[in-house]
């Protein structure tokens, strides 16, 4: 049985660049059952599968310091930020 926090439904991943982090909240705000702030308020990931593939992009293009990397798990592409 899989574990639940790595379970994944959807082609997106998404990861917190912590040191870009400063705490805005629009993430959690946009996916609250993939963010939420940690003791540090800082973003952290809840759940890869608590939001559609779409309302994680979203909300990784919501944070204004763009500390939320979104990888297209089927081709390995960085979707968000586009580089």
């Amino acid at each position: 049985m899989a574990d639940p926090q790595t379970k994944q439904i959807g082609k997106y991943k998404v990861e917190v660049i912590r040191e870009k982090c400063i705490s805005a909240a629009s993430c959690v705000a946009i996916a609250p059952k993939v963010f939420d702030l940690d003791e540090e308020q800082l973003a952290i990931i809840l759940s890869q599968d608590g939001n559609d593939d779409d309302t994680k992009l979203l909300a990784a293009q919501s944070c204004p310091t763009m500390a939320i990397i979104v990888t297209n798990t089927e081709t390995g592409e960085q979707v968000w930020p586009v580089e």
